[in-house]
């Protein structure tokens, strides 16, 4: 793709930089991304410069902090962002120092500008999690109450306007204080859930993350970070809001949001030792299952995964499940030092 004075200075880079930026947001409305859609459509040229900026915005991702810059060194650089680090040079004078440490302040705004796709809140972050079989209660500053069950971590952050949690890996289910004027954000893999004052479970496996409400009601929003390029082949018409109610549930992927649906089981019986699945494939079973095993229950092949499963499996039975399993779907369970490897017969 031509551009003439470098990447910073063409137009098309800038309003693809400016497209990226304004996707990452988890407040983005449909209109916005029907309308990146459209732009990215207008011409093989914008959906380059945004793949090409995307890719920079990854790599971005993979940088390291920068070592902290001597107070003398700061005072001395008079960069101040104007004009392209490149184009740039103290005027009247050669450099005081080697190019590679010129533009201290070009560097510090690069990183920055790298950390801002991540829109961290500007309040401490505190971790919560537990090992397998051991569930927990945690209890934050606003009087919410989160119950983690086993083999789950949370990363909260709170100040004056921020209730943000990151589910990073497992189940817990979020008693919400009710404070209107500071949204409670759970980030979980593809989603972010946005409640005020509500009871609401996050199931997170590898791919999916499953929200069911038993008190109130919730926003589902599709979390839009640095999008993949395969996004560009085609608008996916899931990737907009959804709103769940009590007594419903929503998955979300990286395919989307998908529509409410009735939830048939209880959502926290997770709490008392009861695991209940409808209808889920065999591998996502094994994900709740396996935080909870003595030994992680693995699959001999991918293709078993799809087996689908229905009933309840029993914490302190895992094992009356497992040969329950070998009679059903004819497969056989073999016991190694770390872990029962499932086979077909």
């Amino acid at each position: 793709m031509p551009y003439s004075n470098g990447i910073e200075n063409d137009p098309l880079h800038l309003a693809a930089a400016d497209w990226l930026v304004r996707l990452q947001s988890t407040e983005i409305s449909l209109e916005e991304t029907l309308a990146w859609q459209a732009w990215i459509h207008e011409s093989p040229a914008n959906a380059e410069a945004f793949a090409r900026i995307e890719e920079i915005s990854q790599a971005l991702r993979g940088l390291p902090a920068p070592a902290a810059v001597p107070a003398a060194l700061l005072a001395g650089d008079r960069y101040d962002a104007s004009v392209p680090i490149r184009e740039w040079k103290p005027r009247g004078a050669a450099p005081r120092w080697p190019w590679p440490t010129l533009g201290v302040a070009a560097s510090l705004a690069l990183f920055a500008f790298a950390l801002a796709f991540w829109r961290a809140p500007a309040a401490a972050t505190n971790a919560f999690e537990t090992e397998v079989g051991e569930n927990r209660s945690v209890t934050l500053a606003d009087g919410s109450i989160i119950s983690l069950g086993g083999d789950t971590r949370i990363e909260v952050a709170m100040s004056e306007n921020v209730r943000a949690i990151e589910l990073t890996k497992g189940e817990a289910l979020f008693k919400v204080a009710k404070d209107a004027a500071r949204p409670f954000k759970v980030r979980a893999g593809d989603a972010t859930i946005i409640a005020v004052g509500t009871e609401f479970n996050v199931e997170r496996d590898s791919d999916r993350a499953v929200v069911s409400v038993t008190e109130g009601r919730v926003e589902v929003k599709p979390f839009v970070g640095l999008l993949p390029v395969s996004l560009l082949q085609g608008f996916k018409p899931k990737l907009r809001s959804v709103r769940v109610n009590a007594g419903q549930q929503t998955t979300a992927g990286s395919a989307g949001i998908e529509e409410p649906t009735k939830m048939e089981d209880p959502a926290t019986g997770w709490q008392i030792g009861h695991l209940a699945f409808r209808l889920q494939p065999l591998r996502y079973v094994l994900e709740d299952v396996n935080r909870y095993a003595r030994k992680p229950i693995v699959l001999e092949t991918e293709s078993m995964g799809t087996l689908v499963i229905t009933g309840t499996v029993e914490r302190e039975n895992i094992g009356g499940w497992v040969k329950s399993l070998e009679h059903a779907f004819d497969l056989q369970a073999t016991e190694e030092t770390d872990q029962i490897v499932l086979r077909a017969r």
